[in-house]
């Protein structure tokens, strides 16, 4: 279960299944929240708040290709490596 400060900034938009982070954004896109005294990221807090912690070795990247996305389904765990060529990927479709 998510802290009620966090749901109040979510939006899903029905058709993709995103949840949009409406707070704070970083410059690349990515939402960002003060939580137990620090800026987290929140797709990574989310994630680790409804499905479990992620292993130091991993990123989470956004299989939706929306950035301020917080839907954990829409995460998945993947070495920083497949997460720079998937991302590569799309831009030469």
């Amino acid at each position: 279960m998510l802290p009620d400060r966090i749901t109040a900034q979510i939006a899903t938009v029905p058709e993709a299944g995103c949840w949009v982070w409406l707070g704070e954004l970083n410059r690349n896109g990515y939402g960002r929240i003060s939580f137990g005294g620090k800026k987290r990221m929140v797709h990574r807090l989310v994630y680790i708040l409804l499905v479990k912690a992620i292993p130091d070795a991993l990123v989470l990247d956004h299989n939706c290709r929306v950035r301020c996305c917080c839907n954990p389904a829409h995460l998945e765990p993947v070495t920083h490596q497949e997460n720079t060529l998937r991302g590569e990927a799309v831009l030469f479709r």
